[in-house]
C-alpha cells in the first residue's frame, strides 16, 4: 500500500504544522509520498510572511515541492505524477479547493482512491464572495472523494447539513497534539520569564496565534477589567500577528485601563520562540466566538503539547481539548470568562489538575495514535 499525501510542509504556513506531524508519523509506518505546495498564496496575503527557517528536519519524509497557486500546469503535473494507491489531500480553503478541482479529476481518471480531510467546514470569514467560492469548489471536488475525514462531531453534523454526502463515507479523526517542528529545550517557567523579562510573581494568561475577529480577543480584553481586580498581579500576554487593524483592541485597552496588565508581542511568533510564551504562562485561553469558527484550533493542540491548563469556549471541537467542565466557557460571555479565569488562576490545585488533564489528552492525541487510526482508514478503503 502506497499513500500520496498532498498539503503544505514547512516553511510555509496554513496547515504546515498539521501536515508535517501527520506525514512524519505516517512515514514511519507506511510507504508515503508527500507532494507539497511550493507557493499557496501571493506573499502579501501572509500575515508576517511565509518563511521562518529553511533548515527544518523533514528528511524522513519523501516529499516534492511542485504545487504553485498560480500555475495550473503544476496542478495537472501533480495529478499525472501521483504514484500512491490512495490520494489523501488536506483541504482547508477555497485556494486548496481550486487546486484540487484540477488534481482530483485526473487522479480519479487514473483510478486512484481519494480521501479528503476537510479542516474547515466553512471559511473563517464572513465575506460573501469567499463563502460562495468555497462552496462552489467544494461541490466540484467532494463528488470525487471515497472517504472524508472530519475532526469532530459538530463538524460532521454541519458538513452533512451543507453537503448531503453519504454519512458512511465520513470518519471522525481528531487533530493531533501539535508541537514545534524544531527541537525545543523545554525550559522552565522561571527561565522563560527571564527571557521575556517578566516578573516571576505574575499570574500569566496567554492568548496566542493570529488575531482574527473570531478568536474573541475583544471578549478576553473586556473580561480583564474584572480579572485585574480579583488578581492584582495578573498579566495577559498577547502573542500573535494581527490579521486586521489593531486599533479595535487598543481602544478597549485604553477604555478599560489595561495597559499595565498586558504584554504585547504583535508579530508572527516563530517556532524557535514558542516555548518562551507557553512555558512562561499559567493559563492558556481560547475565547473563540461561535461564528464562523467550526474546527479544532491549533492553539489548543499546542497548549496540550506544553501541558498547559486551558480554558476554551463551547465552540466547534474546542471542548475536546479539556476534561473538566470548569474550563469551558459560554461563547462571547464576558462575565462567564472573567469568573472562570479568576477562579482557576486563584486555585493552585485546580491549575495542577488542568495541567495533568492536558498531559493526559496530549498522550491520547499523539501523532503516533493519529497515524495508526489514519492507516486503518486506508486499509478499510482498500
Amino acid at each position: 500500500m502506497k499513500i500520496t499525501l498532498i498539503g503544505t510542509l514547512p516553511p510555509l504556513k496554513a496547515l504546515s504544522p498539521y501536515c508535517f506531524h501527520l506525514a512524519d508519523a505516517l512515514s514511519k509506518k507506511t510507504n508515503l509520498e508527500f507532494i507539497s505546495f511550493k507557493e499557496i498564496l501571493p506573499e502579501f496575503l501572509y500575515w508576517g510572511g511565509t518563511k521562518e527557517n529553511e533548515d527544518i528536519a523533514i528528511k524522513r519524509i519523501n516529499y516534492k515541492r511542485i504545487l504553485r497557486w498560480y500555475n495550473p500546469f503544476s496542478l495537472i503535473k501533480t495529478g499525472v505524477k501521483i504514484t500512491g494507491d490512495i490520494l489523501h489531500v488536506q483541504h482547508w480553503s477555497l485556494y486548496s479547493g481550486f487546486a484540487y478541482s484540477i488534481i482530483l479529476p485526473i487522479a480519479k481518471i487514473r483510478k486512484k482512491k481519494i480521501i479528503i480531510t476537510v479542516h474547515n467546514i466553512t471559511p473563517h470569514t464572513e465575506k460573501f464572495i469567499d463563502i460562495l467560492l468555497d462552496k462552489i469548489f467544494n461541490k466540484i471536488i467532494f463528488p470525487f472523494a471515497d472517504i472524508f475525514i472530519i475532526h469532530n462531531k459538530r463538524n460532521k453534523a454541519k458538513f452533512l447539513d451543507l453537503y448531503r454526502v453519504n454519512e458512511k463515507k465520513i470518519y471522525i479523526l481528531p487533530h493531533g497534539t501539535t508541537y514545534p517542528y524544531q527541537q525545543v529545550k523545554r525550559i522552565s517557567k522561571k527561565e522563560a520569564r527571564k527571557r521575556l523579562e517578566i516578573s516571576q510573581d505574575k499570574k500569566i494568561i496567554l492568548f496566542f496565534g493570529y488575531i482574527w475577529d473570531y478568536k474573541g480577543l475583544d471578549i478576553l480584553l473586556n473580561s480583564m477589567e474584572y480579572i485585574k481586580k480579583k488578581i492584582p498581579k495578573v498579566l495577559l500576554i498577547i502573542a500573535g500577528q494581527p490579521a486586521k487593524k489593531w486599533i479595535k483592541y487598543e481602544r478597549i485597552i485604553e477604555k478599560k485601563d489595561l495597559t499595565k496588565v498586558i504584554l504585547r508581542a504583535l508579530r508572527y511568533i516563530p517556532d524557535s520562540e514558542l516555548e518562551y510564551y507557553f512555558s512562561s504562562s499559567d493559563l492558556v485561553i481560547c475565547p473563540y466566538k461561535k461564528h464562523p469558527f467550526d474546527t479544532h484550533g491549533g492553539v489548543g493542540a499546542l497548549a496540550l503539547s506544553f501541558k498547559k491548563p486551558l480554558i476554551v469556549t463551547d465552540v466547534g471541537g474546542l471542548p475536546e481539548y479539556v476534561l473538566d467542565k470548569k474550563a469551558i466557557v459560554h461563547p462571547e460571555d464576558i462575565e462567564d470568562l472573567a469568573q472562570k479565569i479568576s477562579i482557576i488562576l486563584n486555585d493552585k490545585k485546580l491549575l495542577e489538575k488542568l495541567s495533568n488533564d492536558s498531559n493526559i489528552l496530549s498522550k491520547k492525541l499523539s501523532w503516533d495514535k493519529i497515524a495508526d487510526k489514519t492507516i486503518q482508514i486506508y486499509k478499510n478503503l482498500l
